[in-house]
């Protein structure tokens, strides 16, 4: 909404500027202070061709401004080197309303990505190794860039590239030929699996020959041998029926599995396209590219004893992403310990001649981690297994809550801000299991997303599962506040924008109306920037704004005058909230 009245403002400035409309309104600012305007544009850039002063410069542009007479500015003021521009109140509920009603779920969505593809490569665990902790952040990560993208109108394709191949296949079938009749794979496929891929690295440490002859079953497998080959897909569908359970309490969704087996096909033509270039030399027995004019160690091609390497794969991956499923851009979902390994990879794509090496982009994340525990490390088993982090949250949750409904806490209807009290005391044991699932499996992907994804995260049971501050359920208790006012109000909204709805001008309305102003442009900004904290942030401030205009009014039963415009304010509140929680793969219950 905002983008469009930039564009309207624009078109009027592109004779001072003399710069395409499209440059006029990447200049336009959204100031912090509310007195400064609701948008501001900067005229330094004039002051070299007019040779005046900024302040003159905007005090012309304002007073030119002026004589337009646009329906939408209330007024015009130059403050220093800025002209400010400030919105009819009036005309700004009305818009944010007509939107919020036109677009539905799809409200502050662009359509700039149109025609074009991403594809994003995410989560992508290992083969017979549980999904832990370190596997939630390339995840949630993944899937709100994943929406973000898709709010700016891209064709997404979500891949999962799946850890499918590779010298522990070889040690897992060892291991399995060995032990396997030990476990209870009939009972516990995966549990069974994992167990054995444990005690594999376990007895290597004793007996280090099992090493080589691990790697030696994988080149036979890489080779084509059925019996190994029909082992390995056993693996490979233990290990996704496990996996998909867990995607699913978390609401992700992939729409290709495309596992480091795919490319097995392709690699010797990968190979053949860096030879023909002149790129692959021999070093010590292993086939690699020399990077060290980048000041990069080489990136290793094939080992020595002919096995292919996880560069390879990506390269060919790479390859088949841009080439075959024509991709715009393409996005690595990967923790930033692998930052090297990509800088390589995409080196080599440059080295080799694709022009699109440029739009292949790691998106890099830090480590997740408890204070309280060590290294994770799943060779040994000692990692937090993602399905016990979310089924402690749950139990944590559900506990509160059945304590909450056990002493009658909330009516559903109270306007006192209790956060929580919204519909408590109207919630069923059903409810409660429903609800607590949602809160707790939000609350967990919400104190990821608040964070800046490239910063190592530290988990806090207290601060992830607080119904007040900077969490999760502070946000779906603001949104089930909102709901609880509008299901009080009782009456059906209507389509079209009522004129007898007041303007609101109270500092704490403006302020929210403000804000809420910002969600198109929070969208934008957090895809352009493949940062999901932008639009979480966003959210915070969303609520906060809401709360300061709650504790000021009274919404219902107050001034009759302003009832409906209030309403009407908390309605388009909700739908933020309920859009932006989507976008970050969070559910917004309507009672907690």
């Amino acid at each position: 909404m905002l983008t469009q009245i930039i564009e309207t403002i624009a078109v009027e400035l592109t004779d001072d500027f003399s710069i395409p409309v499209e440059q006029v309104v990447e200049l336009f600012e959204i100031p912090k202070e509310l007195s400064h305007g609701h948008l501001a544009i900067p005229v330094f850039l004039l002051a070299r061709t007019r040779k005046k002063a900024p302040p003159l410069i905007a005090k012309e542009i304002s007073e030119k401004m002026l004589t337009k007479n646009i329906p939408s500015i209330a007024r015009i003021e130059p403050v220093g080197g800025y002209v400010n521009f400030h919105l009819k109140d009036s005309f700004l509920l009305k818009t944010l309303y007509e939107g919020v009603q036109k677009k539905g779920e799809r409200y502050g969505y662009r359509v700039v990505g149109a025609g074009r593809s991403v594809v994003i490569d995410y989560s992508s665990p290992n083969v017979a190794k549980p999904m832990h902790v370190g596997h939630l952040r390339a995840t949630v990560i993944g899937q709100a860039i994943r929406n973000l993208a898709e709010t700016q109108g891209y064709k997404v394709i979500g891949l999962n590239h799946l850890g499918d191949w590779g010298v522990q296949f070889g040690k897992l079938a060892l291991a399995f030929k060995r032990w396997g009749k030990e476990y209870p794979f009939e009972a516990e496929p995966f549990e069974s699996l994992y167990k054995l891929y444990v005690r594999f690295h376990e007895e290597a440490e004793k007996d280090p020959e099992l090493e080589k002859q691990g790697s030696l079953t994988f080149k036979n497998l890489e080779e084509g041998d059925p019996e190994l080959h029909k082992l390995w897909q056993r693996f490979v569908d233990i290990s996704m029926k496990d996996f998909d359970r867990q995607w699913q309490r978390l609401g992700v969704r992939h729409d290709l599995v495309r596992g480091e087996s795919f490319y097995n096909d392709r690699l010797k033509s990968v190979e053949k396209q860096i030879e023909d270039k002149g790129l692959l030399v021999e070093s010590d027995g292993a086939m690699v590219v020399d990077l060290q004019d980048e000041k990069m160690p080489p990136c290793l091609i094939r080992k020595g004893d002919g096995a292919s390497l996880y560069a390879t794969r990506d390269i060919a991956s790479a390859v088949y992403r841009m080439e075959e499923l024509k991709a715009d851009l393409n996005l690595y979902v990967v923790g930033q310990e692998q930052t090297l390994h990509f800088k390589q990879v995409f080196s080599v794509l440059r080295r080799m001649g694709f022009k699109w090496w440029d739009r292949c982009h790691h998106i890099s994340f830090g480590m997740y981690r408890f204070k309280d525990a060590g290294k994770m490390s799943s060779r040994k088993g000692q990692i937090i297994r993602l399905e016990d982090l979310l089924n402690q949250a749950i139990e944590d949750v559900k506990k509160f809550m059945t304590e909450r409904v056990a002493r009658g806490a909330g009516t559903g209807s109270s306007e006192a801000p209790s956060p929580t009290s919204s519909g408590a005391a109207e919630m069923t044991v059903r409810d409660i299991d429903r609800v607590s699932e949602q809160v707790a499996i939000g609350a967990i992907v919400f104190n990821d997303l608040i964070n800046d994804r490239v910063r190592d995260v530290d988990f806090d049971w207290e601060k992830a599962l607080s119904f007040e501050g900077d969490s999760g359920p502070y946000l779906q208790y603001v949104h089930v506040r909102c709901h609880s006012i509008l299901r009080k109000y009782g009456l059906e909204l209507p389509k079209e924008f009522p004129r007898e709805a007041s303007p609101l001008t109270s500092p704490s309305e403006r302020e929210l109306v403000k804000t809420l102003l910002r969600y198109e442009e929070v969208l934008r900004h957090g895809f352009e920037q493949f940062r999901p904290n932008i639009l979480a942030t966003y959210l915070l401030d969303v609520s906060a704004a809401f709360n300061r205009f709650y504790h000021d009014h009274r919404i219902i039963g107050g001034e009759k005058e302003y009832e409906l415009s209030r309403v009407i304010l908390v309605y388009i509140t909700r739908e933020v909230i309920r859009g932006g929680l989507r976008v970050l793969n969070i559910q917004a219950p309507q009672v907690m």
